[in-house]
Order: structure tokens, then C-alpha cells, then sequence
């Protein structure tokens, strides 16, 4: 049954006027009265919600109207409940005239299973009768008391661009910006703190950046590890959240510092963790920034898992309040840093590059009202650019909408210049929001503070929980990433990982954001919360809808008297044994354990019941096994086993008509086999992590009937390089996808195996987008089918050696945005030239190759934004340290690792100043960051081992060395192979 326009797909309301249609089709046989109740609560529920969409746009609609809306809200939810079960109940309920083995027709045995079934099914329709009944009373009770106070007559509800692109507006402030605005000077003066004048002294000193939420502090953080990172031996970035979450944090931080990883840490102790960060850092040169510290003791507990030594480290942390600041800085030599707001200035930069994109586009006729929003703004970043961004989604520029925005302001941040302040003003675009991002956007008060949000996990969840609503020649897909871009379009959500084609693949919400989130979401009845945020939890007004576990202290509460059984979404953050059995849900949509560590198949004996779920997530839970009940979620269409030791799938997940997306692999390198039966299994869009080798290559082969997939990222674990019957079965399948409309392939292999089978890949995949191989093979040459993809935009390769002609192939490749080479061998005179001609739109460059230079010639790569390289100190003597960085019109940053092994200190010096003068007088003054590799950056120990080094040792170590750096980078872009490309 088609849906209702998309106007209406919020909530429950989504799909309920379709639900409702549904069963008063005669294949349900409804109850005389029944439908008519049915037809009834359409049309009723139906007017109610295009007005609650109208109520919903007003500031702060007092209390009666907000206890209406919730009225309606509950009512539809529990209507669509009620359908719900009622249809599931008759759906699965075999004919009257299948006996099902329950005895011949004609015998006693069959004629009593008959007329248990037929009461049954009279039983289903009665009570469904009786519910209807008493849900039209409620209807009607909503309603008159509706007309009895005339809520909100005289509101007009806001409108949105339904499949926003992403505005690269917003992107250029928390991206690339090399100008972001306002903090060149205090990112030069804590630089130079961090670098210079107490950095004589070697002691570990402390610096506290303190102020109040949303001035910048966090930005102002990471820009200083950008600029100075590279300097130092080791360094890490880590958010702590209001509760501090110790294990966590330690875990963060030994990722970031330690070689390699620390394998098997999610099962440590916080003892463990403590030793091994210690261990990590005590005879290193760190920098270690801690972000948002909330409590003196929260600080004391990560003082002591940071070591004292004397190698010149620094620990910056950044904190709300004044007296956690001094309690860090005890020190003389210790600093704290006051975030002072911005500027009239900057103010007025930051508001107008947001709405217009250029600091000088507003016209004559906003700029006096523009001043008067910015006093309102005081300065404040967050404020600034919520508003901004709040006019920049309006169509028109109208100055009688900016002057009614600015009454609407007052005088919030004058009066209460606080975080309440502050959420007044984010208030304002949170009620400028459609309903239906509105929706979406309550939903992420289910994830904990500082939380980093997937993009296509999110929009699965909103999809399984009938927020998206149907929008012509888009798929679903489609439409809730232009909801996600629309959030960050508005400046209500914070983009992540910002690919080269102007994607955020992630988000996270800004704390205060999120404290506004929180409380709208609870005022609402939208979530229930336990732990995580400092609301009440324990007062829930109605059926638990949306519950989500974020800390185990209030875990009685919900064992105590919550009614699980409405839940539609569960996401837990905590231990597995303190999650509620499934037993105590019905309806359930969403089912989101990720990381949940404890878990296992036995919790989820009872998951069969759960008749309406559509996404499953075990991603990080150390789960073992599915077990065969999987195969009854007939709903399903997200099942995310990424980071567990499943190995293989059930042979009843076949059966699984809706499933859109099977998502494994991760940290075990994706063992699970490819199940016999898969190519049933048509409406699969995106498939990651099979290992192709571990199948049968009959299975492997039905991959190429899924005419739907866009998506497919593979594991080769073959160790004999003579599996040719998988290399076939590959290639057929291959060629078959490559024709339908496969958009994304990658193929991870840890051994040295080879891969060259790939070469042979026809008819070649026309609408290929993203190529990715992360392997330690090298193709012997860039694949010939490749040079007529005109769509494709991702490269990711490796290469034996990179002659003229593969260097035509490409460059000739007309969307390539991003491009990850990795050659073997260095070429022949140390350098490749990149000429003026080619790559059109190329945006990102990464290249690694031991001991070979880029050089750039006038008019190369005109778009390229970002350069990452490697620069061989003892090799970069016989090319005059010419790179040509300077004819990079584009480029906004450029991260370059210097292998200084056997060089001298003179050498190396050398070298970075030359690297550094080109950049610094490149016309675009873009970001840079060197890292060095290789040196033992404690001055006075390298220059007495200096004049010591052996020539001959110099070769052997710079060849070898630098191989093994290569190993190790690319060891870490194959280990983080999954999550990129799944």
C-alpha cells in the first residue's frame, strides 16, 4: 500500500495510514465494527498529525499543548502496536484447511486441529475488536480536548529540502580549513608553548584550556595537535565524557600511542590498562591532549595513568569549570589558558562565510540587522553558528525574516550568559526544524556523550524505525543521508571523517546540543535513559518507547517496573548481563548491542520473537555464533556481526527475503563464509567481510545473482596462490556484478599471495565508484579495465612498478577525488614527475614508496586539497629537495613523514626547513604536519651518537627501515580495511 506524501513520515505516523488501509482489506476478515473503528482512527490520527507537525515548529508551545502532542504521540504508537500484532498473528497462522500434519481432513484428529484454528483466528479478530474499540475512545477524547483549548491555531510549520547535499559551506568549518576563524593567535600562542619557552625545562608540564561550552575550546585543542604533533615522539587525542568512563578513555589512549596496538586490551583490567599505558609512554616525548574534563577526581585518575619523565612531554586538557583547570596546573612552569569569546571581528567572518560562503557576501540590506544578531550572540562560536546556519537553510534571504529571528533571540545570552543562555539560542533551531528532522534528531539522545556516530548505521536505524519517508526516484537510502545532511547543514550536528567527495561518513553532537537533545527527547516520552546524562530517569510518563543503557549503576530501575514490552529501539553501552531479556520486548526495531561485551548466542534464544526487527547490530560483542532462529526475523534488513568471532552464518539466513546488509569482518579479518544459498538473497545491497577462500566456490559464484548489490568487500586468506577454482568462481561472479549495479569493491589479503587474477575482470564494471585493495601483494601493473571507468571517484592500489603507461591510466580517469598508491620498487632516477596535464579532480593524495620522490610541475593536480608523502632524508640530498609543492593551487594540507633513519641531525634539520619554507610561502599557507620516523628526538643522546654512524650501516638501515614503515602503515590501513569500506 503506497504511503502518504512525505510530509508525514515521522514516528509512528509514517507508515500507520498504510497499516491501517491494510487490514481493512477482506483478507483479514475484520469484525463488523472493527473496520469501521479502523477508518475511523485513520482519519482521525491522520488530521492529528499534520497538526502536531504545525505545533511542533512553535518556540516553546506551553505546557497543556506539549501534553497533547504527547497524548497523540502515545496514541499512535499504541494503534500501530495493536495492528501490528494482529496481522503478525494472522500472517503466521497457518489455513483452516492446513492441517499440518494434526491428522487427515475427514478424521477427528483433523477436524478438532481445524476448529482450534478457526477459534483462534476468531480470538485474534475479537481481541484486535476490543483494542480498536477502546483506541477510538482515546482518539476521540484527543481531539475534543483539542477543540476545547484551540491549541495553536496561528502556527505555520517551517519547510526543508527533504535529500539535502551535503553544503560545503559547513564542511569548511570543521574540515580542512586551514583559516579556521578566530584561533590563528591562540593556536601560535599555546604552539609556542607547547614547543618553546618552558619547553627547555624537560619535566612533563600541563596546560588547561578553560571556558565556558561552546567558545571552542575543543577545536582550539585539536588544531594545536595538528600543528605540533608531529613533533613529538608519540601522541593521542581523547574525549572524556561527564561520567568519566576510565577504561574506556584508557583504552582510547593506548590505540593511539602504542606500537602496533595492544592485542586483547578489551578484556583488561583498568590495572592492565594502566601499566601498559605507562609502559608505552615513560621513555617517549608525548603529547597528550584530554578533552573536557568535568571533576578534580576525574582528573587525579588520569594523572596517574600519565606518566613523569623527562623527555620535554606535554599534557594539554580542556575543562569547563575554573577550579579543575588549577587543580591540573599545579606546577609553576604549567599553564591555564582562559577562551576568551570571539571578537566583533571574527564574529562577523564566521556568520557570514556560514550563510554566504564568503566573508564579504552579505548585502547592504542584512548587514545592520546581522550586527544586531551578532551582539545578541556575544561572541560565542556554537551560537553563531547555529543561527548562521539557521538562515543559510532558508531559500530566500528575507530581512523580514532576519529581524523576526532576532526578536526571537532577545536578550538570552545578556540576561544568562550561561549554558541555559546557550540553549535558548540552540532551541530557536532546533523548533526551525521539519518534524521529520526533528525525529531523527531525538534519536541521538540514545547515544552516550562524545559518542562517534556512523553515518549508514544511523540511517539504517531511522529507516527500521519508519522515520524516512518515500520520495520519488530515491531509494530509501538516499533519502535518509540527505536527512543526515540536512542535520549538518543546520549546524545540529557536528561531520566526521569528511571524505573527498564532501561526505561526512560520521557525526557527534556537541555536549550542549546534546543537553538540549536529551531534555527535549525525555519531555517527549521519545527515550528513556539509564545513566549517561544528568536527567532524571526515573520518572516515565507512559510506555517505555526507546530505552537505552549507558551506565550500570540505575540498571534496578528497569527490572523494578518499567513495561518493556513497547520498546522499539534497545541500545545498550553496558555489560551484557545487565541487559533485560528479550522475552520482555515485542516490538522491537531496533536491537543496537554494539560493543556490549559479555554477550552471547544464548542471550538470543528468545530473538525470534521479536517479529518486527529490522536492524540487528553485534558488532564488538565477542559473540561466537547465530544461532538458526535468525532465520525467523523476517523483517530483517540490517545485521552488523563486524568484530566478533562469528565465523559462519546459519543456512536459515538465506531465507531472509527484506535483508539488505550482512556487515562482518573487522579485527578477526573476516572469516565468516559465504553461505550456501546467497544468491536468493536479492534485495542484499551491501555484503563486507566473506572470505571468499574459506567457501565453496559454488557459493562464491551465486554472489553474482544479487542483481541489487552495490557493495562488496571480500577477504582472500589463500596461502598456496593456486586456488584456481576460487579465482574463476570470482572473476564470474565479478563479471556479472560488474554489469548490474556494483559500486564499491574491496578485496583485503594479509599474506604476499597473488592477486592477479583481478586483472582479468570483464565485461569492466561501468558504474565502479570505489576500488580498494589492501594487501601486501603488488599488482604488476594498474589493471587495463580500469581506464574506461569514467564514474570512478575512490582508488585505493598497489602497484610493482609505476611506468609511463600507468601513470596515463591514472591520470586519464576523469571523477577520480581520491587516490592511495603504494609502489614497491623506487623508480630508476628516485623521483616521479607530475606533469601539468591529468587528474582533473583529484582531491587527496597518499603515496608511499621507500626512497621515491613526487615532484609537481607548473599547472599539476589543480584540485588537490590534501598531500600525504613520505620524504627519505639520506635520498632527498640527490634531488635537491625540489618537490614542486608550490604549484599546488589547491592545496589546503599537506602530512609528510620524514624517515630519518641513519641521517644526522644536520641532515634532518635540513630537510624540514626546506619542506617548511616551500609551504610556508605557498600562496594558500595550507596546514601542514611532519612526522618523523626513525630519530630519537632526545637531543643531546642523538647528537653524542652522531659522528658515530657508519656509512656503509646507513644504506642497510634506510632500505630495510623504511620497508618496514611501509609494512607497518599499510598493516594499519589493512586492520582498518572493514570499517572504511563496508
Amino acid at each position: 500500500m503506497a504511503m502518504e506524501r512525505a510530509s508525514l513520515a515521522a514516528g509512528a505516523m509514517a507508515s500507520l495510514a498504510a497499516k491501517l488501509n491494510s487490514i481493512i482489506m477482506p483478507r483479514y476478515e475484520l469484525m463488523a465494527g472493527a473496520r469501521a473503528d479502523a477508518l475511523f482512527l485513520r482519519a482521525e490520527l491522520g488530521s492529528m498529525h499534520a497538526f502536531l507537525e504545525r505545533l511542533s515548529a512553535a518556540p516553546g508551545p506551553d505546557a497543556q499543548a506539549r501534553a497533547w502532542a504527547r497524548e497523540v504521540r502515545e496514541l499512535a504508537h499504541d494503534v500501530e502496536d495493536a495492528v501490528d500484532e494482529f496481522t503478525h498473528r494472522v500472517d503466521a497462522a497457518p489455513p483452516p484447511n492446513d492441517n499440518h500434519g494434526h491428522g487427515r481432513p475427514g478424521t477427528l484428529q483433523g477436524f478438532v486441529s481445524r476448529v482450534a484454528r478457526l477459534a483462534s483466528a476468531a480470538w485474534t479478530r475479537l481481541r484486535l475488536a476490543n483494542e480498536l474499540k477502546g483506541l477510538k475512545a482515546r482518539a476521540a477524547e484527543v481531539s475534543e480536548r483539542r477543540s476545547r483549548y484551540k491549541y495553536g491555531e496561528d502556527i505555520d510549520a517551517p519547510s526543508g529540502d527533504r535529500a539535502a547535499a551535503a553544503d560545503p559551506r559547513i564542511n569548511a568549518l570543521y574540515a580542512d580549513a586551514p583559516d579556521l576563524v578566530g584561533v590563528g593567535g591562540p593556536v601560535g600562542d599555546i604552539a609556542g608553548w607547547v614547543m618553546g619557552g618552558a619547553a627547555t625545562a624537560t619535566t612533563l608540564k600541563v596546560l588547561s584550556i578553560v571556558g565556558p561550552g561552546g567558545l571552542g575550546k575543543t577545536t582550539l585543542a585539536m588544531e594545536v595537535f595538528r600543528r605540533v604533533g608531529g613533533q613529538f615522539g608519540c601522541r593521542a587525542f581523547a574525549p572524556v565524557s561527564q561520567k568519566l568512563d576510565m577504561k574506556k578513555l584508557l583504552k582510547d589512549l593506548l590505540s593511539q600511542v602504542a606500537h602496533g596496538g595492544a592485542d586483547g586490551v578489551d578484556t583488561w583490567e583498568e590495572g592492565q590498562l594502566i601499566r601498559k599505558l605507562r609502559e608505552c609512554l615513560i621513555n617517549r616525548r608525548y603529547l597528550i591532549i584530554i578533552d573536557d574534563v568535568w571533576s578534580k577526581l576525574a582528573w587525579e585518575k588520569v594523572r596517574c595513568a600519565i606518566p613523569q619523565n623527562n623527555h620535554g612531554s606535554r599534557l594539554l586538557i580542556t575543562t569547563r569549570i575554573e577550579s579543575v583547570a588549577k587543580s591540573c596546573c599545579s606546577d609553576p612552569d604549567d599553564r591555564i589558558y582562559r577562551i576568551e569569546p570571539l571578537n566583533e571581528s571574527d564574529s562577523r567572518v564566521l556568520f557570514f562565510k556560514r550563510i554566504f560562503g564568503d566573508k564579504e557576501g552579505c548585502p547592504p540590506q542584512l548587514k545592520e540587522v546581522s550586527n544586531q544578531i551578532l551582539k545578541k550572540c556575544c561572541g560565542s562560536p556554537l551560537a553563531i553558528i547555529s543561527i548562521a546556519s539557521l538562515l543559510a537553510s532558508k531559500p530566500v534571504m528575507l530581512k523580514e525574516q532576519w529581524e523576526k529571528l532576532l526578536i526571537s533571540i532577545g536578550s538570552a545570552l545578556e540576561k544568562n550568559p550561561d549554558l541555559e543562555g546557550m540553549k535558548q539560542i540552540l532551541s530557536l533551531s532546533y523548533y526551525d526544524l521539519p518534524y521529520h528532522l526533528k525525529i531523527c534528531l531525538l534519536y541521538l539522545s540514545l547515544y552516550p556523550e562524545d559518542f562517534k556516530i556512523e553515518r549508514d548505521s544511523l540511517i539504517q536505524q531511522w529507516i527500521a524505525e519508519g522515520f524516512v519517508g518515500v520520495e520519488r526516484c530515491l531509494s530509501l537510502e538516499d533519502v535518509a543521508e540527505g536527512y543526515f545532511n540536512e542535520l549538518i547543514n543546520r549546524s545540529m550536528v557536528q561531520p566526521m571523517d569528511i571524505k573527498s567527495d564532501g561526505r561526512a561518513h560520521a557525526c557527534r553532537v556537541h555536549d550542549v546540543m546534546l543537553e538540549l537533545i536529551v531534555s527535549k527527547a525525555i519531555e517527549e516520552n521519545f527515550v528513556t535513559l539509564i545513566g549517561g546524562h544528568p536527567v532524571p530517569t526515573s520518572f516515565v510518563q507512559g510506555n517505555v518507547r526507546r530505552l537505552s543503557i549507558q551506565c550500570d549503576s540505575e540498571i534496578p530501575k528497569i527490572q523494578g517496573g518499567m513495561n518493556l514490552y513497547h520498546v522499539r529501539t534497545l541500545t545498550s553501552f553496558a555489560q551484557a548481563s545487565l541487559v533485560p531479556p528479550l522475552s520482555e520486548f515485542r516490538v522491537l526495531r531496533v536491537l543496537n548491542l554494539e560493543g556490549c561485551q559479555g554477550f552471547s548466542e544464548n542471550s538470543l534464544k528468545e530473538i525470534s520473537n521479536l517479529f518486527q526487527l529490522k536492524y540487528l547490530s553485534l558488532q564488538g560483542t565477542w559473540i561466537s555464533n547465530l544461532l538458526p532462529q535468525i532465520g525467523d526475523l523476517q523483517t530483517l534488513e540490517t545485521l552488523d556481526i563486524r568484530d566478533t568471532n562469528i565465523e559462519e552464518l546459519p543456512g536459515t539466513i538465506t531465507g531472509l527475503d527484506q535483508l539488505k546488509y550482512i556487515l562482518s569482518g573487522g579485527y578477526a579479518w573476516g572469516k565468516v563464509k559465504v553461505p550456501e544459498g546467497i544468491g536468493r538473497m536479492t534485495s542484499l545491497r551491501a555484503i563486507s567481510g566473506l572470505d571468499i577462500c574459506r567457501s565453496s566456490a559454488s557459493a562464491v559464484q551465486e554472489l553474482g545473482n544479487l542483481k541489487s548489490l552495490m557493495e562488496l568487500a571480500i577477504n582472500w586468506t589463500d596461502f598456496t596462490s593456486g586456488n584456481v577454482k576460487h579465482q574463476e568462481a570470482m572473476m564470474t561472479t565479478l563479471g556479472k556484478l560488474g554489469t548490474n549495479n556494483l559500486q564499491s569493491f574491496a578485496i583485503c589479503s594479509r599474506n604476499l599471495n597473488s592477486l592477479e587474477f583481478l586483472d582479468s575482470w570483464s565485461p569492466p564494471p561501468s558504474r565502479l565508484q570505489k576500488f580498494r585493495l589492501s594487501a601486501y601483494y603488488f599488482l604488476p601493473r594498474v589493471p587495463r579495465w580500469m581506464a574506461p571507468l569514467y564514474n570512478l571517484i575512490d582508488l585505493n592500489i598497489n602497484i610493482a612498478e609505476l611506468t609511463d603507461e600507468e601513470i596515463l591510466i591514472l591520470r586519464e580517469l576523469p571523477s577520480l577525488l581520491y587516490l592511495d598508491l603504494w609502489l614497491k620498487s623506487p623508480q630508476k632516477d628516485d623521483t616521479i614527475v607530475i606533469h601539468g596535464v591529468g587528474f582533473p579532480y583529484l582531491k587527496e593524495l597518499l603515496f608511499s614508496c621507500e626512497g621515491t620522490c613526487l615532484m609537481f610541475e607548473p599547472a599539476a593536480m589543480p584540485k588537490l586539497e590534501r598531500l600525504s608523502t613520505t620524504v627519505n632524508v639520506i635520498r632527498a640530498k640527490a634531488y635537491s629537495l625540489q618537490f614542486g609543492i608550490e604549484h599546488l593551487k589547491s592545496l589546503k594540507q599537506i602530512n609528510i613523514q620524514v624517515l630519518c633513519y641513519g641521517a644526522s641531525a644536520s641532515d634532518i634539520k635540513h630537510v624540514e626547513q626546506a619542506i617548511s619554507t616551500t609551504v610556508r610561502y605557498h600562496p594558500n599557507h595550507p596546514r601542514m604536519n611532519i612526522e618523523k620516523r626513525g630519530v630519537d628526538l632526545n637531543l643531546e643522546e642523538r647528537n653524542k651518537r652522531e659522528h658515530s654512524e657508519n656509512k656503509n650501516m646507513e644504506k642497510h638501515a634506510s632500505k630495510e627501515d623504511i620497508n618496514h614503515t611501509n609494512k607497518k602503515r599499510r598493516k594499519l590501513q589493512i586492520e582498518e580495511h572493514h570499517s572504511s569500506s563496508a
